[in-house]
């Protein structure tokens, strides 16, 4: 029996997973030793973190590499040279974990653009809005805060601000800016005219009535919706609008089903009819997975390890009323138990 894996081993096996039996080319493209190099940069603390792997359904594949942690030990540290120089903002977050109960952070890299130099960072404060303001001065953007409250004030109702990111570095980035929907907020946004009120409200006028009609339909299909829109530097919001699509009930047991006949079918056959995806959308159950594994501890005694590769969401995104192609996320956990 062998030990524990350490963090690496378990990303190599969990993206093992999912890639396996061909999928990795049709799916993820040839970003892993990017993606690999990215994620040893984002380690920090012993535990295994939230790993998203975030890639188109139609086009060229690729993906992207999401990183989070919803929890920290004070005094964890990046190795030298990692943590793209976020040392003091982890050592705020672990601090205010210790308060606050809510709440997740982490970077996101864009391998499929074939760089690894700078990430993206975002907070999860979900209720806690009070961590907003010194989530942004860790990083030296303080001067974000007064746009994004702005913007949080003219939520709908049942639209609260549940996280906020960045990239900073980029010129002109602008403040990501997004909430999970309630659930009376989503059934009524089965309605086109009223996402259009509760878009104009916050002052996103960047729609159409296709793109209404077609957001109304899409949170109908899914458990959970969560919507996504950017601040610009000058307190406006830009042209883009996202809706991401959650499978949050979904467990690999139920994977097939659910593409097969469930809410991911009627998804994902919608989204292929708008020529949003291609039909590699069709291996998607297969990348997912759970089981148990044991280990032996160092005492000698056997410990087990639980590895899970999920469906996390579907997302896509409008400009200026236009849609992109959508993208998928599989999350990927290893958790001693």
């Amino acid at each position: 029996m062998r030990s524990l894996p350490n963090q690496l081993e378990l990303f190599d096996v969990l993206y093992g997973i999912a890639a396996r039996d061909g999928r990795g080319e049709v799916l993820f493209g040839s970003d892993i030793l990017l993606a690999r190099q990215a994620f040893e940069r984002m380690l920090i603390g012993s535990g295994f973190p939230q790993v998203y792997l975030e890639f188109p359904l139609r086009g060229t594949p690729g993906f992207d590499l999401l990183v989070g942690y919803g929890s920290l030990d004070n005094g964890a540290r990046f190795r030298e040279g990692a943590g793209y120089g976020r040392q003091d903002l982890f050592d705020w977050f672990a601090q205010a974990r210790a308060t606050y109960d809510t709440g997740g952070i982490g970077f996101e890299v864009d391998c499929s653009a074939g760089r690894i130099d700078a990430a993206g960072v975002y907070l999860q404060q979900r209720r806690r809005s009070e961590l907003v303001a010194p989530f942004l001065a860790s990083m030296g953007e303080s001067e974000r805060l007064a746009a994004y409250e702005a913007v949080s004030e003219r939520l709908a109702l049942g639209w609260p601000a549940s996280y906020i990111g960045l990239f900073p570095g980029r010129a002109g980035t602008p403040t990501r800016i997004g909430g999970y929907l309630s659930p009376r907020a989503k059934k009524r946004c089965e309605d086109p005219e009223h996402l259009r009120s509760c878009l104009e409200q916050v002052g996103y006028t960047a729609h159409t009535n296709s793109m209404l009609a077609m957001c109304a339909q899409l949170v109908s299909f899914v458990p959970s919706v969560d919507f996504q829109l950017d601040i610009l530097s000058d307190g406006r919001l830009g042209p883009t609008f996202g809706l991401s699509l959650s499978f949050v009930d979904v467990t690999p047991r139920a994977a097939h089903e659910c593409m097969k006949s469930g809410s991911g079918a009627r998804l994902m056959g919608t989204l292929e009819r708008w020529g949003l995806v291609d039909e590699r959308w069709k291996l998607l159950a297969d990348a997912t997975y759970a089981k148990r594994i044991a280990f032996a501890r160092d005492d000698g005694s056997v410990g087990h390890l639980a590895l899970c590769v999920r469906f996390n969401f579907a997302k896509v995104k409008f400009v200026e009323g236009v849609p992109s192609a959508a993208k998928f996320y599989l999350g990927c956990t290893a958790q001693v138990m």
